[in-house]
């Protein structure tokens, strides 16, 4: 049988190879990048030619901390990422609890009470009055906190005196913090596989659509995994994953570390996620020093460090990539104590710390020293630079968010956006990093501008570097021959914006082993 062959022409190609930069034609045979270069021909037929209209190539962009099906998920439900007021929340639910019969949830997500006048978290009151007769679970943006009203705390037994799990909090009588949420989410009505799988399609759908050819999914259970494998194996699945599996469920801990991990083409199973700490917002990170505005809190410890010791030896035995979410620099520190204690002299680990938003100056050595990789998201840096003065001080804030440090120091940085707490357009993540600024242009010049980094590096983040992260960076993250044919096209030259122009580029087709899986043409 012949090779499927495409010659994609009429491009100006970013390659990120070093030995050859640009070019403007991409020969593809069987989803593998034949050739890159100038004014590529092929002789005979049957070889399909893809007009690019001088588009804009780049490596194909991944997203390297998402959560996949919580995306759908989040599509599908309340979408209050923008609300400025409880009370407008509350009218929301309302609406949505005349559309349904009595009894049954009402979720949503991303309230953020640092959008609210008073920026305070909401009354207990507010939403048992807008759904008296429906439980109502609203997950804050960060994912670390929901607000429940009382038919909610109601199905989950709650009494103000009860005891809580260590690591969780409990204010307002309302919003449930970090492990305290459990008390609630184990009361939700299961979901069926069925909905499953169109939340996990309407997300990959959604991603592809933003130009992504890939995403790392940071935290799969055995039904994500199995529904992610079926469409894999149908053809139905437009991205490329790399699956981080959740530390918590023992059972499939076990079985994946007994055979090792699962590699194919399409879907790669070779991490756990870890949590170590909470976050800004809720106040939940963990702090070497209190919270300026909560002069009593440090944050949480969501596990002890002899605990995540002990799942990263378990890792290291198995060959799995550890990487523990810490956001707070008590937590980094944690982490990164734990780490130098299990990796020993091992060389090619990658083991992560997701967000390493603060950092303490000390701790920034042994990041280099251990060749542990800070994975960021940008757009976490801007979404809180409003009010993060608030939270831990002014003179904390020039630790927040180092890009630009870790890259001085050698580190390859995979890049971000966490969505559904972020939007999850790997243009916005761009634009952050580049310009430390909202989508409004503030603050001039960019919040702490020693952080910023060059267009080509926020470009690496989304490209080598997430392929690095990944253990992909022998077949993707470039473009040059040999490679997986995975690149997305773009309207403009991001490389040489470096303000809101970028917020304006249009995705223009986004191509996985050579097939388009989204156009604009």
């Amino acid at each position: 049988m012949l090779p499927q062959r495409k010659l994609f022409y009429n491009a100006r190609v970013i390659t990120l190879d070093g030995k050859q930069p640009r070019a403007n034609s991409l020969l593809v045979s069987d989803g593998i990048l034949e050739a890159v270069g100038e004014n590529l021909t092929t002789e005979g037929s049957g070889c399909e030619r893809i007009d690019l209209q001088n588009g804009v190539v780049v490596p194909g962009l991944t997203d390297a901390h998402v959560h996949l099906q919580s995306l759908g998920r989040f599509l599908e439900g309340l979408q209050l990422n923008e609300v400025t007021s409880a009370e407008i929340i509350a009218r929301l639910v309302r609406r949505k609890a005349i559309e349904l019969p009595p009894g049954e949830w009402i979720l949503g997500r991303g309230w953020d009470q640092t959008k609210w006048p008073g920026q305070g978290f909401p009354a207990d009151e507010v939403l048992t009055r807008a759904a008296p007769d429906h439980p109502v679970m609203l997950t804050r943006v960060d994912g670390h906190a929901v607000w429940v009203n009382k038919a909610a705390r109601d199905r989950a037994g709650y009494i103000g005196s009860m005891n809580l799990p260590e690591g969780g909090v409990v204010k307002q009588e309302c919003v449930f913090i970090d492990n305290a949420m459990d008390l609630i989410t184990r009361v939700l009505p299961g979901t069926t596989d069925a909905v499953l799988e169109r939340q996990i399609r309407l997300g990959a759908k959604t991603f592809a659509s933003r130009g992504l050819t890939g995403v790392h999914d940071v935290w799969q259970d055995e039904r994500i995994i199995r529904i992610i494998k079926k469409l894999v194996d149908a053809g139905e699945f437009p991205l490329r994953c790399y699956g981080l599996l959740e530390y918590s469920s023992e059972d499939l801990l076990k079985e994946y570390f007994a055979r090792g991990p699962y590699l194919s083409d399409r879907y790669t199973i070779r991490g756990v996620k870890a949590f170590i700490d909470g976050a800004f917002g809720s106040r939940g990170a963990a702090l070497l020093e209190p919270y300026a505005d909560d002069p009593q809190n440090r944050g949480l410890l969501l596990m002890p460090a002899e605990e995540l010791k002990q799942l990263a030896l378990r890792c290291r035995e198995a060959g799995f990539q550890l990487c523990t979410h810490a956001i707070g620099d008590r937590g980094c520190r944690v982490v990164l104590n734990t780490y130098a204690a299990v990796i020993g002299k091992a060389k090619n680990h990658r083991w992560r710390i997701e967000h390493a938003e603060m950092v303490a100056q000390e701790d920034l050595r042994q990041f280099q020293e251990l060749r542990v990789i800070p994975s960021l998201q940008p757009s976490h840096c801007t979404s809180d630079m409003p009010w993060i003065a608030d939270r831990i001080g002014p003179d904390r804030t020039r630790f927040i968010s180092p890009l630009k440090t870790f890259i001085d120091l050698g580190l390859k940085i995979p890049g971000g956006s966490d969505s559904p707490i972020e939007k999850g357009d790997p243009l916005e993540e761009f634009y952050a990093a580049v310009t430390r600024q909202d989508h409004q242009g503030w603050p001039p010049g960019g919040w702490h501008p020693e952080e910023k980094i060059t267009p080509l590096q926020a470009l690496k983040m989304f490209t080598t570097w997430a392929a690095y992260a990944a253990f992909a960076d022998g077949r993707r993250g470039r473009l040059k021959r040999g490679y997986q044919a995975d690149f997305t096209v773009l309207d403009q030259d991001i490389t040489v914006l470096t303000d809101r122009r970028i917020l304006n580029t249009k995705i223009l087709m986004t191509v996985v082993a050579g097939e388009t899986v989204f156009t604009r043409f």
